[in-house]
């Protein structure tokens, strides 16, 4: 059996997964802190014998994006509460043999949003109801915040406040409301505004007010139609990237049981991202 001996793997699986930024994250880390690693982008379109593969190989850890999130949850041996609370895993890692998974989606959203505004008793609008939104309301309510759920199809997002006890708007009452309704906090959790799809904004500009703070978890483009529009109103936003890139760091710490320093760890990431969504304009 062929065993890597001198380079730790680490990999990206999904399907498709050729667009993702992670590798140019997690090998900019690894070079800058001199940790003998490569991170991969794989292909995977039948998880449950791809990871008896990566296993084989010697893997060490792995990233899960769409469409394994919730496949992963099943297929590891060993899940934390909070990968099942919110229902799906993003990351895996191989203990004697074994697939442990976790959940660092949730982790990407606070810190990102932590580092513009405090979070404990902020009225927050998740607007979505997929597995993206599932993990940054578990992530808002487990930091104080009030958390209230608002989605295009009412049934899906009734399904989610009732599973993690949010509260529920209908998206076509907030889109009446305008002013902002009070929330301190708007976080734009559907495919609206990534590249290649549909750019309708999911509430009208007059709900954004001077002052509150809009995060967009799409990323490609960095300036999405919602964050625009934000930052137009006088909003303070959260650019999609840095939901990756802490979710990114919560892996790497994890994997390799220590922590990613600001200076040289995260900073590094961070530009590394930066460099590459500047080159994506630019095409």
């Amino acid at each position: 059996m062929i065993q890597p001996v001198q380079t730790d793997l680490f990999a990206v699986i999904g399907h498709p997964v050729a667009h993702s930024l992670s590798p140019t994250m997690m090998n900019a880390v690894f070079r800058n802190l001199g940790i003998p690693a490569v991170y991969l982008a794989l292909d995977a379109d039948s998880l449950e014998d791809d990871l008896r593969t990566l296993a084989a190989v010697g893997f060490r850890g792995l990233s899960v994006t769409i469409p394994h999130k919730e496949s992963a949850l099943r297929l590891a041996a060993e899940v934390d509460e909070t990968a099942a609370a919110i229902g799906a895993v993003n990351t895996l890692r191989l203990q004697d043999g074994k697939w442990e998974g976790r959940n660092t989606d949730w982790i990407g959203a606070v810190e990102a949003l932590k580092r513009e505004t405090p979070l404990r008793s902020k009225k927050a609008l998740v607007i979505g109801a997929g597995g993206a939104a599932r993990a940054v309301a578990y992530g808002l309510k487990h930091e104080g915040a009030s958390t209230t759920i608002t989605n295009r199809t009412l049934s899906r997002g009734e399904d989610l406040a009732r599973a993690l006890q949010c509260e529920l708007v209908p998206l076509e009452t907030l889109a009446g409301l305008g002013d902002g309704h009070g929330f301190d906090l708007v976080v734009q959790c559907t495919s609206v505004g990534l590249a290649g799809r549909d750019s309708v904004l999911p509430l009208p500009d007059s709900f954004l007010v001077p002052g509150m703070v809009a995060m967009d978890i799409v990323y490609r483009p960095v300036w999405t139609p919602f964050l625009r529009s934000a930052a137009q109103r006088g909003c303070r936003v959260v650019k999609g990237y840095e939901m990756l890139l802490h979710q990114g760091v919560a892996q790497l710490e994890w994997w390799l049981e220590q922590t990613i320093p600001d200076q040289g760890g995260l900073q590094i990431m961070r530009s590394a991202l930066e460099k590459a969504l500047v080159h994506d304009s630019q095409d």
